[in-house]
């Protein structure tokens, strides 16, 4: 299981962008965070042209075949929907990682039960604004 903003594990953090022009904010390498919606596509292309990692937060599993299709490195799920969303992932061996969306250390537990990739806690998750 792969954990990202846990106190004991050092990991990078997540830069949650909602303009292409937020990208200049963010550290070389980094990977950046986007709602998957309509209205976010330009900037989801923008990522797969530039070879820049990211990750979506979903709600379903249709979002997720298609954030697959789309280049998606993660997808970022409420605890309620991963489940579904991780068996999708596994029935078709899917590169992205589920991570659960975590607020405190103490709910880990659930995701472990659940089987996803991983957990992304609140704190890991930095907002950059254009």
């Amino acid at each position: 299981m792969l954990l990202f903003g846990h106190p004991y594990v050092p990991s990078a953090p997540f830069y949650h962008i909602d303009a292409i022009e937020a990208i200049r904010h963010t550290p070389a390498n980094s990977v950046v965070a986007l709602f998957f919606t309509p209205e976010n596509l330009d900037i989801i292309e923008h990522l797969r042209q530039n070879g820049i990692r990211f990750a979506l937060h979903i709600e379903t599993p249709t979002d997720a075949v298609i954030g697959e299709n789309l280049g998606a490195s993660y997808f970022i799920v409420l605890p309620k929907h991963g489940e579904a969303i991780q068996k999708v992932a596994e029935h078709y061996l899917f590169d992205a990682k589920v991570l659960g969306y975590l607020e405190k250390t103490d709910d880990l537990e659930d995701l472990i039960e659940m089987r996803l990739d991983g957990a992304i806690f609140a704190d890991n998750l930095i907002k950059i604004s254009s």
